[in-house]
């Protein structure tokens, strides 16, 4: 079997409906765009995942392979996802946590979802990828509910506002 981009846009809305709760989302571009966002374009079966960064063009990377391609694809959908995720929660921990912990945490739940195959890979190489962050920590990362603060009666709202506040009185 030929595949064709429509069997890539195919999969791939099958993946992020897993990822968004039955919203199906392009995670890739189906055209040349800049700003690491990547696109895929498929000639004579044969798929080609390409990024522009600042006008620099790099890849493509080719594969006869569907499964392979969503690979890519899941790789990069999560890894944004779990960043923006772990953002969201940063005022959470202490300051001097590694923030990379949380999203990696986040990014095998995910990968999760699609793959199990794919969650383990990623998971094993994270001590090489990310040098200092121990499997130990990711795996013991609370994913299902906010984690546990300080002050546990008051809401997030509440101290993010109070922190702001604080600030605007500050002297300059």
């Amino acid at each position: 079997m030929t595949i064709t981009i429509e069997d890539v846009r195919t999969a791939m809305h099958e993946m992020s409906a897993k990822l968004y709760g039955g919203r199906t989302y392009d995670l890739v571009g189906f055209t040349i765009r800049d700003g690491s966002y990547p696109w895929i374009e498929v000639h004579d079966g044969v798929i080609h995942w390409t990024l522009m960064e600042r006008g620099v063009r790099c890849g493509p990377t080719t594969t006869e392979d569907l499964h392979e391609a969503m690979h890519w694809v899941a790789l990069d959908a999560t890894g944004s996802m779990a960043m923006r995720w772990e953002l969201g929660q940063r005022d959470r921990w202490p300051e001097d946590r590694d923030t990379r912990i949380g999203w990696n945490a986040k990014q095998v739940a995910l990968l999760r979802l699609l793959d199990d195959q794919w969650a383990e890979e990623f998971r094993a190489d994270i001590p090489v990828r990310f040098p200092g962050v121990r499997l130990q920590d990711v795996d013991a990362h609370p994913l299902a509910e906010w984690a546990a603060v300080k002050t546990a009666d008051e809401s997030f709202l509440a101290r993010r506002w109070r922190t702001l506040r604080d600030k605007l009185r500050e002297p300059y």
